[in-house]
């Protein structure tokens, strides 16, 4: 048994260690798979960064987006326009630090009976907010929501159409892809995470290029720290209070309730085996 759609890893393409261990780990699972080359972030141009970030940002964050960050979006933005072009219903996007559980094939696989309930789904969990368990997937493996949002994007299964969505909302960048993938209440997608995760980091230092320091705004004036004070309390009130509708929408899709032709209760059963069913 092989993987039911595309999987793509990224990866800088003279960083052929990593490259090579990467291909390994799949390699030993049986999972096929394509690079996606990393775009080098360091070797952007100054009227290339205009061109791709806003100003915007300094209303939010109290850093411009670095190089490396900036590198790290085209990449996965150049995954997504790969999926969205092509005929998959859905891809696994990882990156080439992943170390994954033998059980991700199978996960693969119930994930796939899912292609109209779902739109991302985190294949790792980095901790910091609790899960909230919505829908057992498999035998141990719940589908779970991170308490208001979730962080990195090391490993998540896409549906074309989210990818398509994510690819038009991107540019210009106002956050770091793994922020603004996370970003529901700004994108609109559905975000879940698998519970227990089947992917993890390998810790191995970027390659991409984040900073170890982050560097300031030229120009940051009172007004741009109380601005970014403000919004911080609004983006923090709002998704809190979409929170609970978000919750009971993904319920209901992951139910078949708002599926043309579907009656299922809300009292889920073993969620791969039911879809199976359809």
């Amino acid at each position: 048994m092989s993987a039911p759609f595309p999987i793509y890893v990224i990866a800088l393409e003279n960083a052929h260690a990593r490259r090579k261990v990467i291909s390994e780990r799949l390699g030993a699972l049986g999972l096929a798979f394509t690079f996606i080359d990393a775009v080098y972030g360091k070797n952007l141009a100054e009227d290339e960064i205009g061109n791709l970030t806003t100003r915007a940002r300094q209303k939010y964050l109290p850093h411009p987006l670095s190089k490396g960050a900036i590198g790290a979006g085209l990449s996965h933005l150049a995954a997504w326009q790969k999926i969205a072009a092509s005929d998959a219903p859905m891809a696994l996007i990882l990156e080439d630090d992943a170390i994954l559980d033998k059980e991700i094939e199978n996960i693969l696989h119930h994930l796939r009976l899912l292609e109209d309930r779902i739109d991302i789904v985190n294949l790792h969990f980095r901790g910091g907010r609790p899960l909230t368990d919505i829908v057992p997937l498999s035998g141990t493996y719940w589908l779970s929501s991170c308490r208001y949002n979730s962080i990195g994007a090391e490993s998540y299964v896409i549906t074309r159409k989210a990818a398509t969505d994510l690819a038009k909302q991107y540019l210009p960048m106002m956050y770091e892809v793994d922020l603004f993938l996370n970003r529901w209440w700004d994108h609109g997608l559905h975000i879940l995470t698998v519970n227990p995760p089947v992917v993890s980091e390998d810790e191995s230092p970027t390659t991409i290029g984040y900073p170890a320091e982050k560097a300031g705004w030229a120009e940051n004036s009172w007004w741009h720290q109380i601005l970014r004070r403000l919004n911080r309390i609004g983006t923090s009130f709002t998704k809190r209070r979409r929170y609970p509708w978000m919750i009971a929408a993904i319920k209901k899709r992951l139910s078949g309730a708002d599926l043309k032709g579907k009656n299922q209760p809300a009292e889920f059963p073993d969620l791969a085996q039911w879809a199976a069913k359809d």
